[in-house]
């Protein structure tokens, strides 16, 4: 436990349909690099609680309930998201980081969710949120 949320479910015991969410604290970066192992170890997570939410399915064919189900797609955009992010550090090593995140927001919503369903929706809100929290934690 860390003091600012509650103990840590075991392997496999993921929110299932809440949006990600990673630690609140502000963190001073400076650039892409210092940034990169931030975002690429959210990813692994997202990848991770994906992977245990499919069950050894594939992501286009979930069957089960439908808070299983939407718990896997809102990881499967968070790790859609943050591998945007990834990709644009990656490739700006220069750039601002706050630059980086508007670019990764950007081509983020262009990935439109409005009246494809509650798949689409809850991919989208994923992503969504994981970008916002980044954003919100990072100076």
């Amino acid at each position: 436990m860390d003091g600012r949320r509650g103990p840590t479910p075991p392997r496999g015991a993921v929110a299932r349909n809440s949006p990600p969410s990673g630690p609140r604290s502000t963190i001073v970066t400076q650039t892409p690099a210092q940034l990169l192992p931030l975002v690429t170890a959210r990813r692994a997570a997202a990848t991770a609680a994906w992977s245990d939410l499919l069950g050894g399915g594939a992501a286009c064919r979930i069957d089960g309930s439908l808070s299983s189900h939407e718990g896997a797609k809102l990881r499967e955009g968070e790790a859609a998201a943050l591998g945007i992010l990834v990709r644009l550090l990656r490739r700006r090593p220069d750039d601002d980081v706050h630059a980086i995140l508007d670019a990764a927001a950007a081509e983020w919503g262009t990935r439109s969710a409005t009246g494809k369903g509650r798949d689409w929706d809850a991919y989208r809100r994923g992503g969504d949120g994981a970008l916002q929290d980044l954003r919100a934690i990072v100076q």
